[in-house]
């Protein structure tokens, strides 16, 4: 305890504690850039990590959601899925509004064009959605967006003519690259990119004075009303913004680049409660956090398929071998699951806060606020002495 006290104090009064988590920061990006180059790793690894990048993409924007304005929603993966079936169905069908005189064929819509019309649906629905519920407290949208989630998943899987039921609907490619490997490389680059873009968005949102509001009605709605704070114009206008990220990143992803097609499956509240599960391991009030959790947890679960065990004291296998392959199956999600009760027992802003909260310095500051505080608060009561 007293080294790290020591290397603490040293990193203090050299580099600085948030200049060591930016460089930190650049090398892991470094990492990112320089991973799809590898010639040593295969295609499947670079797969896992654009899941990685699309996991955290919708974890940090839950997080925008429920850990910074305080709205606690089920219906990210519907959202998700109205930016990608929409995306699928307009490449596929096109439109025709005869009263308007629009008449869109499929050779008209580009995969972009698709993909932008997807995300501007999901960002109507939630529109829709928080006009009609956001007036209400928090549980209320809780409730109506697991129903609405259900709904939509099960009308996504009945209606097999339309959205091709449980086989899934296949969206436009958004990338025609004939070889596999250079594929591979373009899309990993661009659900990385798309996953940078939109953490950076959303940091730019959250700590604007749109952030500050946000946190004051998460805190406190009503204080936050008397103050000034329009709150149903920001609950919607966050509940919107969120729709509409988890939609294009779900027109993205299926369109080709970490899947082929979007099934009803991934539109289950199993995957929602993964989501939410992320976002508490990283930190439901960091963005960054958020999204790290979900990219390592989607990253060990996937690791953890097959547990290579060595035995110990020279035993061996019935064909001679020292070591057998577990196959873990659901046990992986069953050890998941005591890391996240054990979080939210002993670590409830989530396993990676108190590294951000170390390389951020905020530590520093609250000892300084209050020892500032404690000084003010002596010098008063000195002077209340001597005026007795």
């Amino acid at each position: 305890m007293a080294l790290f006290k020591q290397i603490q104090s040293a990193i203090d009064n050299s580099i600085g504690r948030r200049r060591l988590g930016y460089l930190l920061l650049g090398l892991v990006v470094l990492f990112f850039l320089w991973f799809p180059n590898d010639t040593s790793q295969s295609n499947y690894a670079k797969t896992v990590f654009i899941s990685g990048f699309f996991y955290a993409i919708l974890s940090s924007s839950w997080a925008m959601l429920a850990g910074i304005a305080g709205q606690f929603s089920f219906g990210h993966m519907a959202f998700m899925g109205i930016g990608a079936y929409v995306a699928g169905l307009f490449a596929r069908d096109g439109i025709t509004v005869a009263a308007l005189g629009i008449a869109l064929t499929p050779e008209s819509i580009s995969a972009v064009g698709a993909i932008i019309i997807g995300t501007i649906a999901a960002g109507a629905v939630g529109l829709v959605i928080g006009w009609l519920l956001l007036r209400l407290r928090s549980s209320y949208l809780a409730l109506f967006t697991i129903a609405f989630s259900e709904l939509f998943r099960i009308a996504m899987l009945t209606e097999y003519d339309f959205t091709g039921g449980s086989n899934g609907l296949s969206l436009r490619p958004l990338l025609e690259v004939a070889d596999v490997d250079t594929a591979r490389q373009i899309e990993y680059y661009l659900m990385f990119g798309l996953l940078v873009a939109c953490l950076l968005v959303m940091y730019r949102v959250a700590h604007s004075p749109i952030g500050i509001f946000l946190r004051a009605m998460r805190e406190d709605e009503d204080a936050a009303s008397a103050l000034g704070v329009n709150v149903v114009r920001y609950k919607i206008l966050v509940f919107v913004f969120t729709s509409m990220i988890v939609g294009l990143a779900g027109a993205i992803f299926y369109s080709d680049v970490g899947s082929e097609r979007i099934i009803p499956e991934q539109l289950e509240v199993l995957q929602m409660s993964l989501i939410i599960a992320y976002a508490c391991i990283g930190g439901m009030e960091s963005l960054l956090g958020a999204a790290a959790g979900a990219f390592i947890s989607r990253y060990l679960l996937e690791a953890m398929r097959e547990v290579i065990i060595t035995l110990p004291f020279g035993l061996t296998m019935a064909d001679g071998s020292d070591a057998f392959v577990w196959e873990t199956g659901a046990w992986r999600f069953a050890l998941f699951g005591l890391v996240m009760v054990f979080t939210l027992r002993y670590m409830r802003n989530g396993l990676l806060f108190p590294i951000f909260n170390w390389f951020s310095g905020r530590d520093l500051v609250l000892k300084e606020t209050v020892a500032k505080r404690k000084h003010d608060d002596d010098h008063v009561a000195m002077l209340e002495d001597q005026d007795e």
